[in-house]
């Protein structure tokens, strides 16, 4: 070991979360996240040196600010602050003439005990020591927390080492599979090699594993049937025959080999990837006591032969129940090497309401398995018995928290009865309990032990143990309920020079209700703790704690912050601030914050109390209107054509975001998107009709810039119908129109014509024709897509005479373009051509950027159809820089496989197969239906 290391005693994680802990077992605070970045690129070389330029380029890849280095060197200057530990003079971080390097012990770093477990089970292995190989490599795998850097982007260094690192799991993953094999564990096997199978059917080892099974249970047909299946399939789609491998292990079956059932065979070593989902929360710091729930956890999850089952954890709010799901779960991570799945089912929450199933499958569940957006299947009973294939026989860990009844959590149940799942819910669920199997366990009260261990983790030892009665006081008056606990300790340790007995007399004399936690016992009374820490704000900090209960989401950034309190933002930030101190809020992230949905049911208590219908009114009004205001603003950055439609005035608000491109619009948006889609559920119940309209118009184009076809439909669902309870028929008509796009992008092509059909109806009502022609536009698009180009035509050249008679250029350069792209499809190029010249000439003139890529795409084709491959080329480069510049990653994907197609043509197939592999990392990364088409032509391409 390097004598400048860090003390061994010391723990460097990052198979996970980035995390050090000291000697003392305490995570250290490493600082903001482009701090903890730089940690992260040290940590992933450790040893190497890394020079202040290097560490700019991997924190801000290419774009970094005129004070990076500064930036760097005052970063590294509070890591090592944060890393010292009393009694050792040199950090961990050393500056050198080259840079900075990180020293560290090898098992001072998860990831080196993790390559250096992997070795010894292989040297084991190689020595045929097969119970000290897994041994080893379970121990390896034991050491992952999640995915390595988790909450950091996967850029630079970092992205390459993540992968390094997780290809390395899931090799051996493969070989404890192997290992469990020859130890003759093969019954168990049989099903999920299946589903693995199902998941992944042309990788060809688990294929083998499979056979391999079988032959040994004793169903030697059933192994044989495996082997034509895949040799069917592999002829069919790929158009190859089983390796060599798989082809002798079929021949030894057919032979009935006795040395089979027997011996280990190993089927084809190749490696299998597999989406592992870590989604777990980080443990709760705070978390003490609670041994006998925990080991009723063990018993009901864990057995002999693995996890199974389901739980119920039931309790009163605030009593700890996701805390104790959550320490059991991060104590058995290594039960579930498929994965951890976590979902917050917002069941007792201040929402409009609770989290439906479908919203839980198609935006959490189905995603973290690793499907795309466009292979959800349209139908909630399809998209469950999706996710419970994609969870048959793998063992996952499910927590479903805040769970409000048993219909909410029934078809999220996993579908393998060897995944562990646990519930939380401030309802005992009997229906689950009865139907399902599920075995409660009611969390009550902690100890008295418990509740003063935790207090004095939070105190200290030294304060507690000098005032005993009055820590005895506390307990007694906080009715030992973990989350009042907290707060109290919160409240005593920002005020270490108070004596504990003042705050226990402060605590007696306050006396209430919280109406969703009354009981019998006025000890047990949250609503008393909370009273007693909302009385001591200040006036501002306790109108912003009412306020923030009119939030549409419990996550808040410091600028909606102070729309809500109508306040600029450097006036409300002290608001903020006392907040967070008093535990009634926290930072998440730099100026953004979450407040507990119990906090936020006692806030709405008190704002119904204190503040009038007229100003809790004005205050979801100016939150809106912030929230709509910078929308609008994004969106037309995003698409430079975006008109409002009848823009309502907004309150003038200082806190509003300012964009400088379309760029940072969208990043913005990708922050905010939840929010977003919540505040025009707000807007819809809570009698703001124009704002729900208004705001489905200009997500419009964030959503589908970015692909979020699901949300999209949601959204101009609501849309549809407050527009057709207000009688608004070009609202209406807007809101069918962009329903049908995404219905067409998810490939429901019928919706899409019937919500075209009802826009139109409603665009000829008023007479409408640039309306008119957008529809035409978008039936055109229909059936250009289900390959009918000549019915296509008529739609698109009705488009241009009704946007021409209007004066409508953009619509009228839309329409001339789709007429030639028509055109190509129908192989009259030379007619083409003119109309997308026409189109590439005006959409210049109104500066659509967008519609020109369109067109020089539509371009590139003709001239690619009329066999002049460098012209196709020179227009295909030109639309790709046009859909770079436009963050139009669906756009550039379509262009890089036409321009692949062109050099192709000329016999330039490396250039071509590099190109359509561009391509197909952007349309699986957007779970676009081109990708598997486009992987296989490039896996049949010599």
């Amino acid at each position: 070991m390097d004598p400048a290391a860090g003390p061994p005693a010391m723990r460097y994680q990052m198979l996970g979360p980035v995390e050090v802990w000291s000697s003392a077992g305490e995570r250290l605070a490493l600082g903001p996240p482009m701090q903890v970045r730089l940690l992260a690129v040290l940590m992933s070389q450790p040893g190497t040196a890394w020079s202040i330029d290097q560490l700019v380029d991997e924190l801000w890849q290419g774009r970094p600010p005129k004070t990076a280095a500064g930036n760097v060197k005052t970063y590294v200057w509070a890591l090592r602050r944060a890393l010292r530990t009393p009694g050792v003079p040199d950090p961990a971080i050393l500056a050198e003439a080259t840079g900075y390097r990180l020293v560290l012990d090898e098992q001072t770093l998860d990831s080196a005990a993790f390559d250096d477990l992997t070795q010894r089970g292989y040297h084991a292995l190689r020595q045929d020591l097969c119970s000290d190989a897994l041994r080893a490599f379970e121990a390896a795998l034991a050491l992952w927390r999640g995915e390595p850097f988790a909450g950091l982007p996967g850029r630079g260094v970092l992205l390459s080492v993540r992968a390094r690192l997780e290809e390395q799991r899931s090799s051996l993953l493969e070989e404890v599979a192997d290992l469990h094999l020859r130890a003759g564990r093969h019954n168990e096997l049989i099903e999920p090699l299946r589903a693995q199978i199902d998941g992944d059917p042309l990788r060809e080892r688990p294929w083998g594993q499979l056979m391999v099974a079988l032959a040994r249970a004793g169903r030697r047909a059933d192994a044989l049937a495996t082997y034509r299946r895949l040799h069917r399939q592999l002829s069919d789609e790929v158009g190859v025959e089983p390796g060599p491998d798989l082809q002798q292990l079929h021949t030894r079956i057919l032979r009935a080999d006795r040395e089979l059932s027997t011996a280990g065979a190993r089927a084809p070593e190749k490696p299998t990837p597999r989406v592992v989902p870590r989604q777990l929360p980080a443990p709760p710091t705070l978390f003490t006591g609670r041994t006998r729930e925990l080991a009723r956890l063990t018993t009901l999850l864990l057995d002999d032969s693995g996890p199974a089952g389901t739980v119920v954890v039931t309790g009163t709010g605030g009593v700890g129940k996701t805390w104790l799901a959550l320490r059991w779960a991060h104590d058995s991570l290594h039960h579930f090497p498929d994965g951890q799945l976590h979902v917050d089912l917002g069941g007792f929450g201040t929402t409009t309401e609770e989290a439906s199933p479908s919203t839980v499958v198609v935006r959490s569940l189905l995603p973290a398995l690793g499907v795309k957006p466009l292979e959800i299947p349209a139908e909630p009973a399809a998209q469950f018995a999706l996710y419970r294939s994609l969870t048959a026989d793998r063992r996952l860990l499910v927590l479903l928290d805040n769970a409000r009844d048993a219909e909410q959590v029934r078809p999220l149940l996993p579908g393998s009865a060897r995944c562990g799942v646990i519930v939380t819910s401030r309802h005992t669920l009997p229906g689950l309990v009865a139907a399902e199997g599920a075995h409660p366990v009611a969390l009550d009260l902690p100890s008295t032990a418990e509740a003063r261990q935790l207090l004095v983790r939070r105190l200290g030892a030294q304060r507690a143990a000098a005032q005993p009665a009055a820590v005895d006081e506390l307990i007694s008056r906080t009715a030992r309920l973990p989350l009042a606990l907290s707060i109290v300790a919160a409240r005593a340790a920002a005020r270490p020079t108070f004596p504990l007995q003042a705050i226990a007399d402060d605590l007696a004399v306050s006396r209430g209700r919280l109406a969703a936690l009354a009981t019998d016992d006025a000890a047990t009374d949250l609503r008393t703790v909370l009273s007693w820490s909302y009385r001591l704000l200040s006036a501002d900090a306790a109108r912003l704690f009412r306020q923030l209960s009119l939030h549409p989401a419990g996550e808040i950034s410091a600028a909606a912050a102070a729309s809500l309190a109508g306040a600029p933002p450097h006036l409300i930030r002290p608001a903020l601030d006392e907040l967070t101190r008093a535990n009634l809020l926290a930072e998440q992230s730099p100026n953004r914050f979450r407040c507990h949905d119990l906090l936020r049911a006692y806030g709405a208590e008190l704002t119904d109390a204190h503040d009038s219908v007229a100003e809790r009114r004005a205050v979801r009004k100016r939150v809106l209107d912030h929230y709509l205001c910078a929308t609008r603003a994004a969106a037309r950055l995003v698409d430079t054509g975006h008109q409002p439609l009848d823009p309502m005035p907004l309150t003038a608000d200082a806190a509003q975001p300012v964009f400088a491109d379309h760029r940072s619009a969208l990043a913005w948006f990708t922050v905010e998107q939840r929010v977003l889609l919540a505040a025009v559920d707000d807007a819809a119940a809570h009698g703001f009709d124009t704002h729900a309209v208004q705001f489905a118009q200009a997500l419009t184009p964030l959503l589908s810039r970015l692909s979020q076809w699901h949300d999209l439909a949601a959204v101009q669902a609501i849309a549809v119908t407050v527009a057709r309870r207000r009688s608004v028929p070009r609202a209406e008509a807007l809101a069918h129109r962009d329903l049908a796009l995404a219905h067409l992008q998810l490939r429901r092509y019928e919706a899409a014509r019937r919500h075209l059909r009802d826009a139109l109806a409603r665009y000829d009502t008023i007479v409408d024709r640039p309306g008119q022609a957008s529809i035409h536009l978008h039936l055109a698009w229909v059936y250009d897509i289900e390959g009918n180009p000549r019915e296509a035509l008529p739609h698109a050249e009705a488009a241009l005479t009704l946007s021409s008679s209007s004066g409508d250029k953009r619509g009228t350069a839309a329409a001339l373009n789709a007429i030639g792209w028509g055109h190509a499809r129908l192989d009259e190029h030379v007619r083409a051509i003119a109309y997308c010249e026409q189109a590439l000439a005006l959409h210049a003139e109104v500066q659509n950027r967008v519609g020109e890529a369109h067109t020089w795409d539509s371009l590139g084709f003709a001239h690619q159809s009329l066999g002049a491959h460098p012209t196709a080329a020179a227009c295909y480069r030109r639309a790709l820089a046009l859909y770079s510049d436009a963050q139009d990653q669906c756009g550039r994907a379509e262009t890089l496989v036409r321009l692949g197609d062109s050099h192709r043509a000329v016999g330039d197939h490396d250039t071509s197969k590099d190109l359509w592999g561009q391509a197909l990392a952007i349309f699986d990364r957007l779970g676009h239906p081109q990708a598997e088409e486009l992987s296989e032509r490039l896996a049949t391409t010599r």
